[in-house]
């Protein structure tokens, strides 16, 4: 079925006003609820795409089934991810943003209502909503507490798991975006300043470190610290042991967001529609994937690439073995 040309501009528009809302955090932008489409369409012969509603913004994996939320219609959509049927769709708080699983449950957060959301994994059934700072922004399980980026308020907010419980609100930079956890300590990155700050599991700051300009998506390799700066079109590497850069290299338009999966570092560049697949090693370029406006950023099952575009309103899996022939 062929888009409206009106209806496909008007979503891009939509799609531009929310990434100024996460890099300026004085925006704001006015919210309708997108129609949506079921069903599965084949995009080519190595992946499959699949609708859900409203501006899928955010993604994650339970072990068996695909979590997104849809920030335009405030909902969370479960996919079976063997074959990305719908087993429930469920109301959430206002635009959410950001999903993470603790083995049981799925966490959401809200960013309009200052909210962070806990669902049961099985069900879907809400077990509590919880406040948090203001514009919660990024969500991460360490093993045993939720972490939560508090864009606006320029903090991050530790919950106990068990019930949600605030645990200790920290200090960071300016406009925080994303976290990424290297087994011991909590990286965020601060979009407003250029640097990410590195966290103890008990709050104190132990460094902080330069990045690029606009710094938004960040990840852990196991021995390193990737940042996907988002005004630079560059990726920064930096030891986990003590930030110093080892390096920075070019990446395409707007990397929005930076994965550790299967072995490669995979950048997500809004500005360019594509995913970059790239040797941690070097830095090189192994592969650029064409993908939907607005690619979240990757997700891994353990064998399958899945990435979420805001505004095509689908959701794309691809096997990882293929991904290293698509150009």
């Amino acid at each position: 079925m062929k888009e409206n040309p009106d209806l496909r501009r008007g979503s891009f528009i939509a799609l531009l006003l929310v990434v100024s809302t996460l890099l300026a955090p004085d925006i704001s932008i006015s919210r309708a609820q997108q129609a949506h489409g079921d069903g599965l369409q084949t995009s080519t012969n190595r992946s499959k795409s699949f609708r859900v509603p409203g501006g899928p913004d955010a993604i994650t994996f339970d072990g068996s089934s695909i979590w997104v939320a849809s920030h335009f219609s405030n909902t969370v959509t479960k996919l079976r991810a063997k074959d990305g049927v719908e087993l429930g769709r469920f109301d959430v708080g206002q635009r959410p943003i950001a999903l993470a699983y603790d083995g049981t449950n799925i966490w959401v957060a809200n960013h309009f209502d200052n909210t962070v959301m806990k669902l049961r994994a099985s069900d879907g059934d809400l077990l509590g909503t919880f406040r948090v700072g203001k514009q919660p922004t990024a969500l991460l399980f360490d093993g045993a507490s939720i972490w939560v980026v508090n864009k606006k308020s320029g903090t991050v907010t530790k919950l106990r798991l068990s019930d949600g419980r605030r645990l200790g609100t920290f200090i960071v930079g300016s406009s925080p975006m994303a976290l990424a956890y290297d087994g011991a300590n909590i990286w965020v990155t601060n979009n407003g300043e250029g640097s990410v700050t590195k966290l103890h599991e008990s709050g104190e700051v132990l460094g902080t470190f330069k990045a690029g300009k606009r710094p938004t998506g960040i990840a852990f390799d196991g021995d390193n610290i990737w940042v996907a700066n988002f005004y630079e079109s560059s990726l920064t590497k930096l030891q986990a042991s003590d930030g110093a850069i080892v390096d920075t290299y070019p990446v395409q338009d707007g990397p929005s967001a930076v994965t550790f999966a299967g072995g490669y570092i995979w950048v997500s560049n809004y500005g360019a529609s594509t995913v970059s697949k790239i040797e941690p090693r070097d830095g090189s370029l192994v592969s650029s994937l064409a993908v939907g406006k607005g690619p979240s950023p990757v997700l891994f099952d353990g064998q399958n690439i899945w990435i979420a575009s805001s505004a095509t309103n689908s959701v794309l899996k691809m096997n990882q073995k293929d991904s290293s022939s698509l150009n």
